[in-house]
């Protein structure tokens, strides 16, 4: 009795034992399994591609008779010339330069993202505002070259939310300052209006003060144009009554002269000849 005791219990405890270890060996899988699965998700964006960037090739070079700097995004190029895209004052123009043109020691080219150039372009147009010279067009330059920059950022599959957050926010604030512009520009010009009708009698007392000196001036001109010609006229006529003395005086002479060649011709002719021999 006291052996089949033993046997049970030796069975019972082998049965607990081989439980607690299928137990174990379920968990220890189950974690292994979960380990890979997470591992698999980490590794994942390892494995996609890189975002793509657009880059814009620039070009700047100096001309050989000329120390300005020429710069601007490089269109195309080939042996004997170079098409270049660049800035004038407030437009975008397409120049092209003869390589002989160029110093070629100073041509630099290199690639910059396209989002930065755009957002270059952007700044210089924004920096031209408010000096009340081709504003408007400044303003939309700027606007419009910060829509290409954000649009360079979504068509090359970068989700840099916060450039283009930063980019929505600079065209917001040129947005507003050209709201802003435009009043003051009303404003200006209902000042303008206001200080002209002001002032409108004052200036036009002032332009008849201007009109009167002008007057006096040329009446001092006239007078003495008129002084000098009758200056002039009494100096010819001294002129001419020197030149008419000096032509009675020569006439007198060359009278005189014909005289007295006349009176030798008589007096050769009348006396006799002589004839001397040798």
């Amino acid at each position: 009795m006291k052996n089949i005791i033993i046997l049970i219990t030796g069975t019972f405890t082998l049965f607990i034992a081989f439980k607690c270890f299928s137990n174990a060996y379920g968990q220890t899988s189950r974690s292994e399994s979960t380990l890979e699965t997470k591992q698999t998700v980490l590794e994942t964006p390892r494995r996609s591609t890189r975002p793509r960037v657009n880059f814009v090739k620039t070009v700047d070079f100096h001309l050989r008779d000329n120390e300005n700097l020429v710069f601007g995004k490089l269109i195309s190029e080939d042996r004997n010339k170079i098409t270049i895209e660049r800035l004038d004052q407030s437009r975008i123009i397409i120049s092209t330069y003869s390589k002989r043109q160029i110093n070629s020691r100073t041509l630099h080219t290199k690639n910059i993202p396209e989002a930065r150039y755009y957002l270059d372009l952007a700044e210089y147009f924004s920096g031209r505002t408010w000096d009340f010279r081709d504003d408007p067009d400044d303003f939309i330059q700027a606007i419009r070259y910060c829509e290409k920059a954000k649009q360079s950022l979504t068509s090359a599959q970068r989700e840099d939310s916060e450039r283009i957050d930063q980019i929505n926010e600079k065209i917001k604030k040129l947005q507003a300052d050209r709201d802003i512009w435009i009043k003051e520009v009303q404003s200006r010009a209902k000042l303008k209006k206001l200080e002209f009708e002001a002032t409108i009698e004052t200036r036009i007392k002032e332009l008849e003060d201007k009109v009167a000196a002008n007057n006096q001036k040329v009446d001092k001109i006239i007078s003495d144009m008129k002084d000098n010609q009758l200056k002039l006229e009494n100096a010819i006529t001294a002129i001419d009554a020197g030149v008419y003395e000096q032509l009675e005086i020569l006439k007198d002479g060359i009278e005189t002269n014909r005289r007295i060649i006349d009176r030798i011709d008589r007096t050769w002719y009348r006396s006799p000849q002589r004839y001397y021999y040798p």
